[in-house]
């Protein structure tokens, strides 16, 4: 029987998708997590034939994941859940070759087909993303995108985007602080932005972080 890991912080939407998957579909739950990071390195320990991960996580993002993955075992099925998507978004999804996409308020059925499609080697898109497809198409890549900096530099933008100070980054990353502003300084480079709040817009259009009242 194929396995699958579900990297998702809403519980309530986690308990739901195991349910789904252990009882109308031929699918082992083999573990499942709420943090990006910690969700990211059972997979490696694993080794589930499919992932579904949504974008917005604490720790790792979900991109970061996807590409991680797909990058160390080509095979492994993924499809992306998520709650917030744009074209640019939906394009860096694509890009970073996940098997599907769909949209946290999808129905039971559609989930259902979403699930069944990625496990079994098919492409799966919500009928709302494959509506935009030509919109999809027309948008080109910019300067400065999320795949232009290093892993390392996804990690500092999301905890800026998160509100973390330099000082905190360094702590979480386990790097000096002079190191953490480096990073912070690089970035406002590659991206072409003057300040915090600029490198806070960034990650919330990459979709690093979810974006509050406030922005």
């Amino acid at each position: 029987m194929q396995t699958v890991y579900i990297i998702e912080d809403d519980k309530l939407l986690c308990d739901l998708l195991s349910s789904l998957i252990e009882s109308e579909i031929d699918l082992e739950v083999v573990g499942a997590h709420g943090d990006g990071t910690e969700g990211l390195r059972q997979c490696q320990l694993k080794k589930p034939d499919v992932l579904v991960c949504d974008l917005h996580l604490p720790g790792l993002n979900g991109m970061e994941i996807v590409q991680r993955l797909k990058s160390e075992r080509p095979e492994i099925r993924i499809l992306v859940v998520s709650g917030i998507f744009n074209l640019a978004r939906i394009k860096r999804v694509l890009l970073s070759k996940a098997d599907g996409i769909i949209e946290k308020t999808a129905g039971l059925e559609e989930m259902r087909k979403a699930l069944k499609s990625v496990a079994s080697g098919q492409s799966y898109y919500s009928p709302e993303i494959l509506r935009r497809m030509p919109e999809l198409l027309s948008v080109q890549p910019t300067d400065g995108t999320l795949e232009s900096l290093t892993t390392r530099e996804r990690e500092v933008l999301q905890l800026i985007g998160e509100g973390h100070t330099t000082k905190e980054i360094a702590g979480k990353l386990s790097i000096s602080v002079r190191t953490a502003d480096v990073h912070r300084t690089h970035l406002m480079q590659k991206l072409k932005v003057h300040n915090v709040a600029g490198l806070t817009r960034a990650s919330i259009q990459f979709g690093l972080v979810k974006p509050t009242a406030s922005l």
